[in-house]
């Protein structure tokens, strides 16, 4: 009887055990899962605020709350992504860039423009959107790749400093007075 006691408690303990373990291996699984889904969302927030961007016409309605938006999208976006790190500079060079070439289009407008006119001064700003939208989908998909973010945001840098010089307009500011980058 004692026997049957000791082996029934073993194969008890081992039971207990193995489930343990598979409960804990799921939970484990489910967490993974949950903060894909979470990450994913946001990934799909700052596509919606880049979506946008896209056929938005900035002479017939103001562009800041849309600069506005993605500028929050991307800082939750970063916020949770490990590993990342420069991506906060390079969407702010691409925030800025956005403003810029809204900026042109705005003062590039006349009322009088004809609708090829009216194409050919969005056409920059159309093409960021485009592009943008592109480069996020890209880095969902493959991974972040510091070399080509370092790259985008130099390039975003670039196009603002032309455009600005060009129409003899002052750099957007990159920092706030007082205000210090969040180191992790």
């Amino acid at each position: 009887m004692e026997l049957t006691a000791v082996i029934v408690s073993g194969l008890s303990l081992v039971v207990a055990l193995v489930g343990t373990a598979l409960a804990n291996k799921r939970s484990k699984e489910a967490l993974e899962e949950s903060r894909k889904a979470a990450v994913s969302a946001l990934w799909s927030d700052v596509q919606q605020a880049v979506q946008r961007f896209i056929g938005f016409d900035p002479t017939m309605e103001p562009i800041g709350d849309r600069l506005a938006n993605f500028r929050i999208a991307t800082i939750a976006l970063v916020d949770e992504l490990d590993g990342w790190a420069g991506l906060d500079t390079w969407l702010e060079a691409e925030r800025a860039l956005g403003a810029v070439l809204g900026r042109q289009v705005m003062e590039a407008s006349q009322p009088s423009d004809t609708v090829d006119q009216r194409l050919a001064n969005l056409d920059p700003y159309q093409r960021w959107a485009q592009v943008l939208s592109q480069n996020l989908r890209r880095f969902r998909m493959v991974g972040f790749d510091a070399d080509v973010v370092a790259k985008l945001q130099a390039s975003a840098q670039n196009h603002i400093e032309a455009i600005s010089a060009k129409h003899g307009w002052e750099l957007p500011p990159t920092t706030l007075p007082g205000v210090s980058s969040i180191e992790p």
